[in-house]
């Protein structure tokens, strides 16, 4: 087999095609996200955590209130992209998050907060720069949301985090690799 030394450079002039791959990358955990509370309803673990904890309310709607100003950000983010590959995935991680405040909402019911609608950063300049500012943003709502899962009591709603909480992460790298971080230093590695 034939190696071209061009092909293993770390950073290749074709960055549509990298970028191309933390969409899909991006792609597979929203569909993961989608798919956990299926799967979680179908675990078969004995607990004597409740499903459903008033008691969470609170931590919920602090979620919710993150969740909601991401939405606002990332907003944003997707107006202030020009080129189709990156709106596209700035408008996914978009998404993203919308279906985040709606799956919160959902938990809550009639509990959920109003929350706010102010992003959370300005953002502009480069994809790059606005890359970067998401990650860093990101990296702040897993905290806050791993923060919120150490005390949730029920198991729905420490379901529901949790797997938030899974699919930012992947936000944080990909956006890292976006922003100029080296694939290692984007895993934290």
């Amino acid at each position: 087999m034939d190696h071209n030394d061009a092909d293993l450079s770390p950073m290749s002039d074709d960055r549509a095609t990298s970028r191309r791959r933390v969409i899909a990358g991006l792609l597979a955990g929203g569909a993961a996200v989608a798919a956990a509370p299926l799967l979680a309803g179908r675990a078969s673990a004995a607990t004597d955590a409740p499903t459903r904890d008033a008691a969470d309310n609170s931590a919920l709607n602090a979620g919710l209130e993150r969740e909601m100003r991401m939405v606002a950000t990332c907003l944003a983010a997707v107006n202030a992209t020009s080129n189709a590959d990156d709106k596209a995935a700035m408008t996914l991680i978009h998404d993203h998050h919308v279906a985040y405040v709606q799956a919160l909402k959902g938990a809550l019911g009639t509990e959920a907060g109003v929350g706010s609608n102010q992003p959370l950063a300005s953002i502009g300049g480069t994809t790059a720069q606005i890359a970067g500012t998401l990650a860093r943003l990101e990296e702040e709502t897993v905290a806050a949301h791993l923060g919120i899962l150490g005390g949730l009591r029920g198991t729905s709603a420490a379901s529901l985090v949790a797997s938030i909480i899974t699919v930012e992460a992947r936000h944080v790298a990909a956006l890292g690799i976006v922003s100029g971080q080296s694939p290692l230093a984007a895993a934290a590695l």
